[in-house]
């Protein structure tokens, strides 16, 4: 065997393999996790004993887009919550019962909607995920929930108070124009409320560690690996030895 196909008992995670030749290589003890082997030839290449999965890197990237998916979600939510409150009591009420007093509770009521969202979506994502970073979920959750409440009051007051502004002069100028806007506007902040939640809580769980995608695999040797969160998506596995291999969440 060639010495550059020879990659046994290496920690190779994140190492990108994508379109290589490695027909014949020897990749048995290697640790797989994160690696990438998207078209590559790997006929009679050897995995024995290998361990796959997420990297670190993996993980954390993951970690990182279900934060800013939530984030947005809970911010797109917020805002269709601001525009609900508003236009309805504007347009059922008088404009002038609209004080301070009303924009404060109303404030406070979406921005208990935010942390709550937040909350619920960045958990959801690790417990779906069954991720072991749960407890940290909700601590992060906690975190964010009271710096929202803490740091996000006035910024809020003033969404609230220029919601309802706008709002009471788009009525004024013509009630009907006003209501049809309304009805355009907000069924789209609801809709990509929905769309960001589900992006959220799905991006841990559709990440998976090592790609196989459109490799052939045949007469490779899975020997006693170990297989968790691998996506053998169109890859040819022609006589494939799975023999003692241990798969779980993988993507065939």
């Amino acid at each position: 065997m060639s010495q550059s196909l020879n990659f046994a008992n290496q920690d190779l995670r994140d190492r990108s393999f994508k379109g290589r030749n490695l027909v014949g290589a020897d990749f048995s003890g290697a640790d797989l996790r994160g690696c990438n082997f998207y078209r590559s030839q790997l006929k009679s290449a050897n995995f024995a004993n290998v361990r796959t999965g997420k990297s670190q890197r993996q993980i954390a990237i993951a970690n990182l887009k279900s934060f800013v998916m939530a984030f947005m979600f809970a911010a797109t939510t917020m805002i269709a919550m601001i525009l609900l409150i508003a236009f309805v009591f504007t347009f059922v009420f008088s404009p002038e019962l609209v004080n301070r007093n009303t924009i404060y509770w109303v404030a406070i009521v979406v921005i208990v909607v935010f942390a709550v969202g937040f909350a619920i979506t960045f958990t959801s994502s690790f417990a779906i995920a069954n991720s072991k970073g749960i407890f940290i979920a909700i601590a992060i959750s906690l975190i964010t929930a009271f710096g929202s409440g803490y740091f996000g009051s006035t910024f809020t007051k003033t969404l609230v108070s220029g919601a309802f502004n706008a709002i009471a002069n788009s009525i004024r100028f013509n009630s009907l124009m006003a209501l049809l806007t309304f009805l355009a506007i907000e069924p789209l902040q609801i809709f990509g409320s929905l769309y960001l939640f589900r992006l959220a809580i799905n991006a841990s769980r559709t990440n998976l560690g090592t790609k196989f995608q459109y490799a052939d695999l045949t007469q490779a040797s899975f020997h006693n690996a170990t297989l968790v969160s691998c996506d053998f998506t169109n890859a040819i596995t022609n006589d494939v030895n799975w023999e003692k291999a241990q798969m779980s969440r993988c993507k065939l």
